[in-house]
């Protein structure tokens, strides 16, 4: 049995506390300190990225070019110094995850100036658009799963303390595993601590050797279109119909009316945000438990697995598509996908999205360009001008999707 080396995220509920010990004279985590953390380090960030923005306008005026400025822990290590020594508060937060906030300015600078990646220059992090996160870096076990003196299974955050939790018995046993220093087969690398719709969580992230579940049966390779009007068509004929969520939006919509005709920060202004969270969380959550379960039974039952590499963003451009795609997001569909087959060990190969997957025939190979463009996208079935084949244009794709995938991997035949 292949035995794979997989990270995986496990999200867990947080109730942090308004006390800073409990009555047994343990220092648990509270409310002020998570979001002195969170603050902290986008204090950081947005410091490091002002000392940057200051440093380049004074090369400017100096006469130097400044197409590119080498950031790395060296320059920033000096920085954050700097900045110790007049902020004295940065000392109140937990030590790594200042470290980590650096760390992401120094990737977010890289990735600028890296050609392939097309990321823009990095902006000021502000406290009511962006996500109000901090990271801990497990070192010596700091973070792990413990019993506190009632004898209930607690969360140690370092230097924070002890915070209650809530998760499922399958994650609980897991986590008690990683816990485990002389456990070899399961760590926790680090716990991001976020806040979402005035709720808390904490996301491991751990290492783990996974043994994939053995299927009794032949098992299939596929091809996958992507879809607005359907989820996803399997090149083996199969459809996945999109997640009704009309509901869902509904909702949101409703309560966002609501909250445009309300005085921010009144009562029902609050009252109508706190329904607004409430849709918005019952809307993901609907749409990960239907994703989750689609991407498990296709990766269970294939060897091989091939998609399109389809431009997302140029469908949320298109005022056709945009609400679909914004509402069934198949990008999150996609990288649930790629995840597991990297998880469970199978073969999964991007398909370019130039490659005109709707227009060729699959069964002579000839190319029909009267089929090509946005305007012919309401063409659902077509007959081939050449070998007079009748196609769907979906399943069509999906099987010429297979075929373009098979011949990008060295050795593998068509089934």
């Amino acid at each position: 049995m292949v035995m794979n080396v997989v990270k995986e995220n496990i999200e867990v509920r947080i109730y942090p506390a308004k006390a800073q010990r409990n009555d047994k004279g343990e220092k648990i985590v509270n409310i002020s300190a998570v979001e002195s953390n969170i603050g902290i380090s986008r204090f950081i960030y947005n410091k490091e990225l002002e000392f940057i923005n200051d440093f380049k306008r004074l090369l400017v005026y100096y006469g130097y070019d400044v197409d590119k400025i080498i950031v790395n822990d060296k320059s920033c290590n000096v920085i954050l110094n700097m900045l110790k020594q007049e902020y004295s508060f940065i000392e109140n937060a937990e030590s790594s995850s200042i470290q980590q906030s650096q760390r992401d300015f120094i990737r977010a600078m890289i990735n600028f100036y890296n050609v392939n990646l097309k990321a823009q220059f990095p902006v000021y992090k502000s406290k009511k658009t962006n996500k109000e996160t901090f990271r801990i870096i497990n070192n010596n076990n700091n973070v792990r799963i413990q019993k506190d003196k009632y004898g209930y299974d607690k969360i140690k955050l370092a230097k924070l303390g002890l915070v209650k939790f809530k998760t499922s018995k399958k994650y609980l046993k897991l986590l008690h595993q990683a816990s485990d220093k002389y456990d070899s087969t399961v760590k926790i690398k680090h716990v991001t601590v976020k806040k979402v719709n005035d709720k808390y969580y904490a996301v491991f992230n751990i290492k783990r050797i996974h043994t994939p579940e053995k299927i009794i049966g032949p098992l299939q390779q596929v091809g996958i279109d992507i879809g607005c009007g359907k989820l996803a068509v399997l090149s083996n004929t199969q459809e996945i119909a999109n997640l009704d969520l009309r509901y869902e939006a509904e909702k949101i919509i409703q309560y966002q009316k609501e909250m445009s005709h309300r005085k921010p920060g009144s009562t029902r202004y609050l009252k109508a945000k706190k329904q607004l969270n409430k849709w918005y969380t019952k809307l993901i959550n609907k749409r990960n438990d239907y994703y989750d379960k689609i991407t498990n039974y296709i990766v269970k039952n294939s060897s091989f697995i091939a998609v399109q590499n389809e431009n997302i963003i140029a469908w949320k451009q298109n005022s056709h598509f945009s609400k679909k795609v914004q509402l069934n997001a198949p990008r999150i569909f996609l990288d649930k996908l790629e995840y597991k087959c990297q998880r469970e060990g199978v073969e999964f190969i991007k398909v370019p999205k130039h490659f005109p997957s709707t227009q060729i025939c699959c069964e002579c190979g000839n190319k029909n360009k009267s089929v090509a463009g946005i305007g012919k996208i309401g063409i659902r079935e077509w007959d081939c001008p050449h070998c007079n084949a009748h196609h769907d244009r979906d399943v069509n794709a999906s099987k010429n999707i297979l075929k373009k995938g098979l011949k990008m991997t060295v050795g593998t035949t068509v089934q």
